[in-house]
C-alpha cells in the first residue's frame, strides 16, 4: 500500500483550452481559465501555493493568483475551470492597449510560467510549468 503512495508520476499541463475575462480595468484582470491537466497517479492531487507570472501578447503583466483550490482527479485527463486574478504591476498599466488590440483582433497570446505545489496526503512537491498559447476570444 505504501509503495503506491510513494510512486509519483509527473502531472502534465496539456494546454490552455479556454479563457473568459470576467473583469478588466487599469488595476488588473479577473478571469476563468480552462486548463487541461493530466494526473497519471492513482490519487488526487491538490494544487496550491502558486507562483505564476502571466504575460499577454508577450508582455509580463503580473502575478496570477488562484481564487480557489484545484483538485486533480486521480488517473484522469480533464479540463479544470480555474478562477484567477492578476493585479497589474505598477509599470504595466500600458497593457490595456495591447489587450484592447487582442479583443479587436479576436485572439491573444497568453503565457503562464512558474510553479505550484502539488499535495497528496503528507507529500508536497513543487511543480514547475510553462505554457504559451494563442487563445481565441470569440
Amino acid at each position: 500500500m505504501l509503495t503506491g503512495c510513494l510512486s509519483y508520476r509527473e502531472v502534465q499541463l496539456v494546454g490552455i483550452r479556454s479563457l473568459k475575462l470576467t473583469h478588466v480595468d487599469t488595476k488588473g484582470i479577473t478571469a476563468t481559465v480552462g486548463v487541461e491537466m493530466k494526473n497519471p497517479n492513482g490519487y488526487k492531487i491538490k494544487v496550491k501555493d502558486p507562483d505564476v507570472d502571466l504575460s499577454i501578447n508577450g508582455i509580463g503583466v503580473g502575478k496570477a493568483m488562484l481564487d480557489s483550490t484545484v483538485v486533480l482527479k486521480r488517473k484522469s485527463t480533464e479540463v479544470y475551470r480555474i478562477p484567477l486574478r492578476v493585479n497589474f504591476q505598477i509599470d504595466q498599466a500600458g497593457i490595456l492597449p495591447g489587450l484592447a488590440t487582442g479583443l479587436l483582433t479576436g485572439s491573444v497570446k497568453l503565457g503562464f510560467r512558474g510553479t505550484v505545489v502539488g499535495k497528496a496526503g503528507l507529500i508536497h512537491k513543487r511543480l514547475p510549468f510553462s505554457d504559451e498559447q494563442v487563445i481565441d476570444l470569440r
